[in-house]
C-alpha cells in the first residue's frame, strides 16, 4: 500500500469518528432535554412521586409531596417509606410493597399519608418498579391528594342519607312521578295510606291508577297544567286507596325541567279525609244552629196558642155528646192541632238546647211498633235482626220514634214498586276516630237497609241539610230533624247509598251505664184533684185555658202574670194560711223573673214549694233534668187535661 493510499484511509476514519462524535453529542443533547423536560415535569406537577428503595429509604421526591406532606430534605433522609403510611394502611400498604419487589404494576391505589404536622392525607395512585437485571432497585409511586373529594363525596353521601330518612320518614305523602303519570318514587306514609307496597311501584303504578273515577277529568287536567308550567301547583283531588277507601288529599306539586323538557314531578300531600268529614259535621251544626233561632222563637209562641187550642177542645169535648156531630168535628180538629204539635216538636229538635228528656230503656219493641205503625197498608215489607244481648240505652223515647218513623217513611217512598226493608241492632265497641265526631266506647248500632232507588252521588251529602229534599212532596225536615235528635243523645247518623241498589241508614246510640231498664213511673188517678193551685203565665190565653181545665179537675186557681206576681201571691196566701199545693210555673217571662229564677226566691220562702215547670221552647236543661233544678214535675206545652190530670196527680199524691 503506498503512501499516498494510507493517508486517504486515515482521513476516511477520521472523518467517520468525527461524525460518531456529531452524532453522539445530538443524543447527549436529547437525553438533556428529555432530562431537563422530567425535571419540569417532576418539579412543577401537582401530583406527589416518590421514588424508595427496597428497604424504603426515600432516593427521590418531588416539591409537590414535600409541599403537601410538609417534610424537609434532612428529615426525609431519614424518613422511610412506613413512617409516613397511616397505621390502619401499613397492612395493606406491606402487601403491596412486596408485590411491586415481585415486578407487579399496581394501577391504582388508595392510601393514607401522614403529613409532619399530623394530617392525614388520603391519596390515590399509580406505582411501579425500576430492576437492573432481575434485582428491583427502585418502587417509584405517582399519586393525587384527594382528601378534599373524600370529604366532599362523604358530605354528599352523608347528604343524600338524610334526604332519603326525611324522604321516607316524613308523616307527609310524598311521591316522585314521572311526565307519563308513572310512580317513580313513594315513601312510606304513602304506601301505608293507599296500601300499596314497593313491588307495586316497581310495575309500573301510574298516579292515573289511583284517581278517582268521578276526579278524573279534573286530575288529568290539573297533571297537564303541572308537566307546563315550572312553578308551584296547588290542588286538592281523591285518591281510591287499593282496598277501595276514597282518600281526599291535598297539597302541592312542582315539575322539574331539563331543557324545557319535564323529567320528573315531586309532590307533597296530606290525607285530609277526616277533617274534611269534620268540616262536614261542622257545616252541618252551623246550618242546624241557625235553624234553631229562628225555629226556638216560633215555637215558643206557638207552643203557647196551641196549648190554648188544644185544652179548649179537651174541655169542649167534655160538654158534648160523644155520638154528635159536634164531638166529631171537635176530635177531627183536635187531630189536625196534634200534627200542628207534631210540626212543632221537630222545630223544637233545632232549637238551642233542648236536651231530650231520656230514660233508661229496650229500644228492640220500641223500633219494631214505630215500623210497623208507618208500614202499615204498604206494600214494603220489613225484617227485624237484633241481637238478643243488645245494650240498653239512655233515650227519648218520642224523639227516636220520630227519628225510626222519618227512615221508615223513607225507605217506604224509595220503593213504590215494594221491596224489603231489614232493620238490625247489634253491639259495637268504637275505637277513637273510627266514626267521627263519636269519642270511643259501647254503642249499640242500628241499621235500616231498603231496596230503594237509591240516593245520587250529588245529593248523599245534604240528606240531612234542613229543607233539602228531592221528593214533590214533604218539608225536607225529616232526615234534618233525626240528624238533630241522634246528636243531642251523644250519637250519631251516617248514610251510605247506590243509585238503583238502595240505601243503608246507620245509628250509633251509646250504651247505657246502666245495666237494668229504668224510668219514671207515670202513674194516674181517676179522682178528681183538690187544693190550690197558682198558675204563673205571661200569656193570658194560657192562663185562662189552664185555669179552666184546672177548675174542671176541681182544683181552686190563682193566677199570676210573671214571677214578681207569684212571689207576691204565694206568700200573700201563705201568711194568710191558705197555702197553695202546687205552682205551674212558665219557664220563659220577657223582661221580668222566669221560672228558675222565682223557684229559686220561692225556696227561700217555703223549702216545701211543689213548683212543676212548663214551657213551650225547650231550650233550657230544666225542660230534661227538672229535679236538678228543684222542681218536682214538667208539663211540656201544649197540653191537654189529660195530661195535665196525670201530672198534678202525681206530684200530689207524692
Amino acid at each position: 500500500m503506498t503512501e499516498e493510499n494510507q493517508n486517504a484511509g486515515l482521513l476516511e476514519r477520521i472523518k467517520e469518528l468525527e461524525e460518531g462524535l456529531a452524532e453522539r453529542d445530538q443524543r447527549i443533547a436529547a437525553l438533556k432535554v428529555d432530562a431537563d423536560r422530567y425535571t419540569m415535569l417532576t418539579k412543577n406537577t401537582s401530583d406527589l412521586i416518590h421514588s424508595v428503595t427496597p428497604d424504603g429509604s426515600f432516593i427521590f421526591v418531588n416539591e409537590a409531596w414535600k409541599e403537601t406532606l410538609g417534610y424537609s430534605d434532612a428529615e426525609i433522609a431519614e424518613l422511610k417509606l412506613m413512617d409516613i403510611v397511616s397505621p390502619s394502611c401499613q397492612g395493606k400498604c406491606g402487601v403491596i410493597f412486596l408485590d411491586l419487589l415481585k415486578g407487579v404494576n399496581i394501577s391504582r391505589n388508595v392510601t393514607v399519608f401522614i403529613a409532619k404536622d399530623g394530617r392525614e392525607v388520603q391519596v390515590e395512585g399509580r406505582c411501579n418498579t425500576t430492576f437492573e437485571g432481575d434485582k428491583a432497585v427502585a418502587m417509584t409511586g405517582v399519586f393525587r391528594d384527594i382528601t378534599e373529594q373524600e370529604i366532599s363525596d362523604k358530605a354528599l353521601k352523608e347528604s343524600e342519607e338524610r334526604y332519603r330518612d326525611l324522604f321516607e320518614n316524613a308523616t307527609d305523602l310524598l311521591q316522585v312521578v314521572a311526565p307519563d303519570g308513572k310512580l317513580l318514587y313513594v315513601n312510606r306514609a304513602w304506601r301505608e295510606t293507599f296500601g300499596y307496597s314497593g313491588e307495586d311501584i316497581d310495575k309500573g303504578l301510574s298516579i292515573f291508577d289511583l284517581i278517582s273515577p268521578d276526579c278524573q277529568e279534573h286530575c288529568v287536567a290539573t297533571f297537564g297544567k303541572i308537566v307546563s308550567s315550572p312553578g308551584v301547583n296547588y290542588f286538592d283531588t281523591v285518591f281510591t286507596a287499593k282496598d277501595g277507601r276514597k282518600v281526599i288529599i291535598e297539597g302541592n306539586a312542582k315539575c322539574k325541567f331539563v331543557d324545557n323538557k319535564p323529567v320528573r314531578t315531586q309532590c307533597i300531600f296530606r290525607d285530609v279525609t277526616q277533617h274534611r268529614k269534620l268540616e262536614e259535621e261542622l257545616q252541618k251544626n252551623q246550618k242546624i244552629e241557625s235553624l234553631g233561632i229562628l225555629a226556638g222563637g216560633i215555637a215558643h209562641d206557638f207552643n203557647n196558642l196551641l196549648t190554648a187550642i188544644l185544652g179548649n177542645i179537651s174541655l169542649a169535648k167534655l160538654h158534648v155528646d160523644q155520638e154528635s156531630k159536634v164531638f166529631r168535628y171537635l176530635a177531627n180538629t183536635e187531630k189536625v192541632a196534634e200534627r200542628a204539635t207534631g210540626l212543632t216538636q221537630q222545630l223544637l229538635t233545632f232549637s238551642k238546647g233542648g236536651a231530650p228528656v231520656k230514660k233508661t230503656t229496650t229500644i228492640t219493641d220500641l223500633i219494631q211498633d214505630s215500623a210497623r205503625f208507618i208500614l202499615r197498608g204498604s206494600n214494603v215489607s220489613s225484617e227485624y235482626d237484633f241481637s238478643p244481648d243488645l245494650h240498653v240505652v239512655d233515650v227519648d223515647e218520642g224523639q227516636l220514634s220520630q227519628v225510626v218513623q222519618n227512615l221508615v217513611i223513607n225507605a217506604d217512598q224509595s220503593m213504590a214498586a215494594g221491596g224489603n226493608l231489614k232493620i238490625s241492632g247489634r253491639n259495637v265497641t268504637l275505637g277513637a276516630g273510627v266514626v267521627p265526631p263519636l269519642p270511643q266506647g259501647e254503642y249499640v248500632q242500628l241499621t235500616f237497609a231498603d231496596q230503594g232507588c237509591g240516593i245520587p252521588q250529588e245529593s248523599i251529602d245534604k240528606v240531612f241539610d234542613p229543607y233539602f229534599s228531592s221528593k214533590s212532596t214533604g218539608n225536607g225536615l225529616g232526615l234534618a230533624v233525626s240528624y238533630s235528635i241522634m246528636k243531642k243523645h251523644g250519637g250519631a247518623i251516617m248514610v251510605n247509598s247506590e243509585v238503583g241498589k238502595g240505601t243503608v241508614f246507620t245509628l250509633y246510640l251509646p250504651a247505657s251505664e246502666q245495666t237494668e231498664q229504668g224510668g219514671e213511673q207515670t202513674g194516674g188517678s181517676d179522682n178528681p184533684l183538690h187544693g190550690r193551685i197558682l198558675i204563673m203565665d205571661d200569656e193570658a190565653c194560657v192562663r185562662e185555658i189552664a185555669r179552666s181545665m184546672l177548675e174542671y179537675l176541681g182544683c181552686q186557681v190563682v193566677e199570676a202574670a210573671n214571677g214578681y206576681e207569684a212571689i207576691e201571691v204565694y206568700e200573700e196566701n201563705r201568711i194568710k194560711g191558705a197555702p197553695f199545693a202546687a205552682v205551674i210555673m212558665d219557664l220563659t217571662i220577657p223582661g221580668s223573673l222566669g221560672g228558675l229564677e222565682t223557684l229559686g226566691k220561692l225556696q227561700g220562702l217555703d223549702p216545701e214549694v211543689k213548683a212543676l215547670v212548663s214551657s213551650g221552647y225547650a231550650n233550657d236543661p230544666a225542660m230534661a233534668n227538672y229535679r236538678d233544678y228543684g222542681f218536682v214535675g214538667v208539663i211540656p206545652k201544649p197540653f191537654t187535661i189529660k195530661e195535665l190530670l196525670e201530672t198534678l196527680t202525681r206530684v200530689l199524691s207524692s
